[in-house]
């Protein structure tokens, strides 16, 4: 970046997690804490927010109003969430690798201007591959009861989706869960209606906006008998080997653990065995002026699941504020059952 792009602003000295402006009156200056990505932080996400908090120090604030921020030179306040305890910026485009400069103008109540800056640098995109799909219905026909094995290896921390072409006739969309780093693996209960002679299985990779896909190279067969369609699905984190899941175990299957939700509610859609209870607490937490509040409690409800074991409950925060984190955690009970807790964590966008 050219040092003349910022030469008429007076620059910023960092320290630590405070960033404080130069200027000829001192002690009471407003300070910006807590900058998102961290100053100097090095292989950040394209797509991660920017954003910091405004702290009070001698009864001297920020007037919100008047904050002004910058990225790479470019004006992105109207574009940013600007409250009196902090701002956050999500760029709209992956910002290009290298080192970005963010500056941030404001004057505080006392009228003094100030600006401050820190910079980080964006890491390389990931590139997104498929190196492998397996599965484990092609030496024999499996027979219901059985559980249909999925195997994907690619880019770690991607969304991975499978997808089962039955007789050319219809499509199961399988979803995976990553059990290590870069491997997936779908597990479907075969039940006794279910057939397939030549299915065809296609895993779907996604990775920041990458879309990659890869074919099985052996079909796959399912029991013989009456037309039908896979009538359950449930993925479980397992161990290198692999073991079957708890059809009782609740997964959701519209999010995923650190994705973002917008807007004064969202939906939690998930499967567990067939009629199950399922316990659904959410809790949030947000951090203003640098400061993590205590948790407080969204939802404590438990809804039942129908006879295809699938679920929903919509989640309807009272405020819900800019990077608020939701900490979500189910349970589901069938009988003298009860599963192991799951656990997820989503932000407010």
């Amino acid at each position: 970046m050219s040092d003349n792009l910022y030469s008429w602003f007076p620059r910023a000295l960092v320290i630590g997690a405070a960033v404080v402006g130069l200027s000829s009156l001192p002690a009471r200056a407003q300070q910006i804490t807590d900058p998102s990505p961290a100053q100097a932080a090095t292989n950040v996400e394209p797509t991660s927010p920017i954003s910091a908090s405004f702290r009070s120090q001698d009864g001297v604030s920020v007037r919100p109003e008047t904050v002004r921020v910058f990225v790479d030179g470019q004006d992105v306040t109207s574009q940013s969430v600007i409250t009196r305890d902090f701002f956050t910026y999500r760029p709209a485009q992956p910002l290009p690798p290298g080192r970005r400069e963010v500056l941030l103008e404001f004057t505080n109540t006392q009228g003094v201007t100030r600006r401050v800056t820190w910079s980080f640098t964006v890491g390389n995109p990931v590139r997104a591959s498929i190196d492998l799909v397996d599965h484990n219905a092609g030496s024999r026909p499996l027979a219901a009861g059985e559980i249909l094995l999925v195997t994907v290896k690619g880019t770690p921390s991607s969304r991975v989706t499978v997808y089962l072409i039955q007789d050319g006739r219809q499509v199961q969309t399988l979803p995976a869960q990553e059990v290590s780093s870069g491997t997936y693996v779908v597990n479907a209960l075969i039940e006794a209606k279910d057939t397939t002679r030549e299915g065809i299985v296609v895993a779907r990779l996604e990775n920041g906006g990458q879309v990659r896909f890869m074919t099985a190279e052996q079909p796959a067969r399912l029991i013989e008998g009456a037309t039908g369609g896979i009538q359950r699905l449930t993925t479980q984190e397992v161990s290198a080997t692999v073991s079957a899941p708890s059809p009782l175990l609740p997964q959701i299957t519209n999010l995923r653990d650190g994705d973002r939700v917008s807007g004064s509610s969202f939906t939690l859609q998930g499967t567990t065995a067939p009629n199950a209870s399922v316990r659904v607490n959410v809790t949030a937490s947000t951090s203003l002026g640098g400061i993590i509040s205590a948790q407080q409690t969204v939802t404590n409800q438990t809804v039942q699941a129908d006879a295809q074991g699938r679920f929903t409950i919509t989640v309807r925060p009272p405020i819900p504020a800019s990077g608020t984190v939701y900490q979500v955690n189910l349970t589901a009970t069938s009988g003298n059952q009860t599963s192991p807790t799951v656990t997820l964590r989503l932000t407010q966008q």
